[in-house]
C-alpha cells in the first residue's frame, strides 16, 4: 500500500480515508494544530552495557494533544523505546530524553548466558527480575512473544525461565512504552 500524498510504500496510519506515511500524517497534523515540526535526526546509535552498538531507527507522531517520539531497532523484534510529551514540548529535548532513556535501558541486561561444566549452554533471570516488551508471534497467534534483552523469546520459553523460582511470588505489571520500568 502506497501513502496517498507522497507515494512511498511505508503506510503507518490511516486518517479519514487516506492512506499515510509517518511524515505525510505528521506534517498535516502540524498544518491542522498550526506547529512547527522541528528536524530531528532519523537514526541514532547506542551501546549497550556490552559495548555492542545497536541502531535505533525514530519515528515522530503526532496524537491528539501529545507527541510520541519512539525509538525502534532496525531489525525486527529488537529494542523498541519511547517517550512523548506534550505538543508545545520542545521537540529536541524530547528527542535527547529519548535517546538517554535507551542509554539507560541499553545500561543492563536481565538475562544472562553461559555453558555448564558439560559444554550444555543456559540462560538464567539475572538479579530476580526481568523486564521487556510484548510483541505478536506470527509464528503462534495464541501467545505473545517476550522481548528481553532486545531478543525475542517464545511464551514457552519465558515460562521455562521462570521455573527456576518456583516458590516464589511474581508480580506482572503492565507499562506503556513511555512510562519508566522502575
Amino acid at each position: 500500500m502506497e501513502c496517498e500524498i507522497c507515494g512511498s510504500d511505508t503506510v503507518r496510519v490511516r486518517f479519514g480515508n487516506q492512506s499515510l506515511c509517518m511524515a505525510c500524517y505528521n506534517a498535516m497534523m502540524a498544518e491542522e494544530l498550526g506547529m512547527d515540526l522541528a528536524k530531528l535526526p532519523n537514526i541514532f546509535a547506542v551501546d549497550d552495557v556490552n559495548g555492542l552498538r545497536h541502531i535505533f531507527e525514530v519515528e515522530r507522531q503526532i496524537i491528539g494533544t501529545m507527541i510520541l517520539l519512539t525509538a525502534r531497532e532496525r531489525w525486527e523484534y529488537g529494542y523498541e523505546i519511547a517517550v512523548d510529551g506534550k505538543l508545545d514540548t520542545e521537540q529536541h529535548e524530547l528527542f535527547d530524553r529519548l535517546k538517554e532513556k535507551t542509554t539507560r535501558y541499553l545500561s543492563e541486561t536481565h538475562l544472562e548466558t553461559g555453558v555448564f561444566l558439560t559444554g550444555e549452554p543456559y540462560t538464567n533471570v539475572k538479579d530476580k527480575h526481568i523486564k521487556g516488551v510484548i510483541a505478536y508471534d506470527s509464528a503462534n497467534s495464541e501467545a505473545p512473544l517476550i522481548i528481553i534483552d532486545g531478543k525475542p523469546y517464545t511464551w514457552e520459553v519465558v515460562g521455562h525461565l521462570l521455573q527456576a523460582f518456583e516458590g516464589f511470588q511474581v508480580k506482572i505489571e503492565m507499562k506503556d512504552l513511555t512510562d519508566e520500568l522502575h
